[in-house]
């Protein structure tokens, strides 16, 4: 199940955790846990969307700096993982 979740992170295609929850069928409190292991086993890296500089964003104007937006993206080693 954590490969899986690191291939459809990988392809882009799921936006949310929701989403990512949903195409799993898994709760989204199951889904949390296994992402924290995938993050905490060096398979991914937290960003932070929402920092200093959003001028430049599209979305500028509909982000909430109190509510920022986090993004989890593979590492190295996520995308050899995924690649293998």
């Amino acid at each position: 199940m954590l490969k899986r979740i690191l291939r459809m992170m990988a392809m882009g295609e799921i936006q949310t955790q929701i989403e990512l929850a949903t195409a799993l069928d898994v709760p989204e409190p199951l889904l949390s846990q296994m992402v924290a292991q995938l993050a905490s086993q060096g398979y991914l890296t937290r960003a932070v969307m929402g920092a200093d500089g959003c001028e430049g964003c599209s979305l500028h104007m509909q982000c909430n700096p109190d509510r920022r937006l986090r993004i989890w993206t593979l590492t190295e080693k996520g995308q050899r993982a995924v690649a293998s």
